[in-house]
């Protein structure tokens, strides 16, 4: 009992610190090399306290077990995830001062088979005097869709698929029974009105990523390119998407 607490007890002390090296680096953004090593080394000590043996299960296509059911095995991949750290240049190179949109929130929506990877975009800070931008609530979601499996075999790697791409806006100070409000309201409110969905019948690839560590609380992954991806679970009280 004493060694369980013990362990549960580095196993927060890790959570804790890694979520502070987070908040210190703006999500991984502003990481020196330094900060990155550090990262690196919690998340490697975190990948050997993980409690969840079969992390890739929502995504099974097949199970060992006829009786037991994705769904039924948990903590779980399924939910709706917040980003709060990535070495991954893809994502850190997002954050331009002079973007024509502010990256805002990044996350992940987990809904087996699918897995639907989500940017906020908000009106930048240099385009509140500017016609048509919008308000300082507009923001716009781009979701990358993105289709997951795994086997017992291959656990705990996720293979991805994409199969798809969706574009909507909210915009709080919309006047909906103006058109010409619509236009004045920026692109943010042109797409709260007409969203973007577009998803046909053809898949290609979209890379893999290793579950390194799961809980109910924070999930910790790495790609194939060998890069870091930190996420915790949203709250439903608290979800933005």
């Amino acid at each position: 009992m004493a060694l369980a607490l013990s362990s549960q007890q580095e196993q927060q002390q890790l959570k804790d610190d890694l979520v502070a090296l987070a908040s210190s680096t703006r999500r991984g953004f502003s990481a020196s090399r330094k900060d990155r090593d550090e990262a690196k080394s919690i998340i490697n000590k975190l990948s050997k306290l993980s409690p969840t043996r079969e992390p890739a299960a929502a995504y099974y296509t097949i199970f060992s077990d006829a009786n037991v059911r994705s769904q039924d095995i948990v903590p779980s991949l399924a939910g709706k995830w917040t980003l709060i750290y990535t070495d991954a240049p893809d994502i850190t190179s997002l954050d331009a001062p002079l973007s024509i949109q502010k990256l805002g929130r990044i996350g992940q929506e987990c809904n087996p088979p699918l897995i639907k990877n989500v940017i906020e975009y908000r009106r930048p800070n240099w385009a509140s005097a500017l016609p048509f931008s919008g308000d300082e609530g507009s923001r716009i979601l781009q979701k990358v869709i993105t289709e997951g499996s795994s086997t017992p075999a291959e656990n705990p790697t996720v293979d991805l698929k994409l199969v798809g791409l969706e574009i909507s806006g909210t915009n709080g100070s919309i006047d909906e029974t103006n058109p010409l409000m619509k236009l004045l309201n920026g692109p943010a409110a042109l797409l709260e009105q007409n969203p973007i969905k577009l998803q046909g019948p053809m898949k290609g690839p979209f890379g893999k990523f290793d579950v390194l560590y799961l809980d109910d609380e924070m999930r910790i992954t790495k790609t194939y390119q060998g890069f870091y991806a930190v996420n915790v679970r949203q709250e439903k009280e608290n979800e933005w998407f």
